[in-house]
C-alpha cells in the first residue's frame, strides 16, 4: 500500500510540480511529447495486469439514457463556459474560430486524437484500475482523479486551468465509472475540450494556442 501511496504521488502530484517548475524557468515546451511518454506505459500496464484489449480502450457500450444525460451535459458545459467568459473577458469570446477558422477546424480535429486519448488512459484508466484502492470510497476516489486531472495543467500556471480541469475531472471521472466506458467518457472530455477552445478559454488552457491564434491573424 505505501508502495501504491509513492507512485500514486509521484505521478499525479510530482511530475506536475517537476514540469511546473520547468516552465517556470525554462519557458513553456511542448507539453503533448510529455504527455504520451506517460501514457504509453500506462496503457501496456493495463493490457498486461488489468486485462484491457480493444473493448475497454475502445468499447463504446452505452445506452440511450446516457446518451441524453451526456447531451444534457454538454449543453450546460457549454452555456457555463459561454457565459462566464462573456463575464470574465467577452472580448475573447469565440476568439479562435473569429481569428481562424482553418486553425480552429485543426484543433477540433486533432484535440481528442492527441491530447484526450492519453489523458484518459492516465487520469481515468489507470488511475481507477491500479490507485481506487487507496481511497475509502468511491466518491473520494473520484475527487482525488479529478484534483489529479486538474494538477496535470499546473504547468500553464494560471488559476483557470486548475478551476476549469477540476470541474472537468469531476464530470469526465463520473461518467467513467457510472458508464465503465472510457471511450464514452473520452468523447465527453473531448467535446468539452472543443467548446473551451471555440468559446475562447483556450489561451489559458494550452499556451501554444495563442501564440497560433496571434500568427494566424
Amino acid at each position: 500500500m505505501s508502495r501504491l501511496w509513492c507512485e500514486c504521488v509521484l505521478l499525479y502530484v510530482g511530475l506536475p510540480l517537476l514540469l511546473a517548475v520547468v516552465r517556470l524557468t525554462a519557458g513553456a515546451f511542448p507539453v503533448l511529447p510529455v504527455l504520451w511518454v506517460a501514457a504509453v506505459p500506462a496503457a501496456v500496464y493495463l493490457v498486461k495486469h488489468e486485462g484491457w484489449g480493444r473493448r475497454e480502450f475502445f468499447g463504446f457500450e452505452t445506452s440511450c439514457t446516457q446518451v441524453l444525460k451526456l447531451g444534457f451535459h454538454l449543453l450546460a458545459v457549454a452555456v457555463v463556459l459561454s457565459g462566464t467568459l462573456m463575464l470574465v473577458a467577452p472580448a475573447r469570446f469565440l476568439e479562435l474560430p473569429r481569428r481562424s477558422l482553418r486553425l480552429w477546424s485543426l484543433v477540433m480535429v486533432f484535440y481528442p486524437l492527441l491530447s484526450v486519448f492519453p489523458q484518459g488512459i492516465l487520469y481515468r484508466g489507470l488511475f481507477f484500475a491500479r490507485y481506487a484502492s487507496l481511497f475509502p470510497d468511491e466518491r473520494m476516489c473520484r475527487m482525488a482523479g479529478a484534483a489529479a486531472f486538474s494538477l496535470a495543467h499546473l504547468v500553464f500556471l494560471n488559476p483557470w486551468a486548475l478551476l476549469l480541469t477540476l470541474m472537468g475531472g469531476m464530470l469526465f471521472n463520473r461518467t467513467y465509472r457510472t458508464t465503465g466506458s472510457l471511450n464514452f467518457s473520452n468523447v465527453e472530455h473531448a467535446v468539452c475540450g472543443q467548446l473551451v477552445f471555440t468559446c475562447g478559454w483556450g489561451r489559458y488552457l494550452y499556451h501554444g494556442i495563442t501564440r497560433l491564434a496571434e500568427y494566424a491573424r
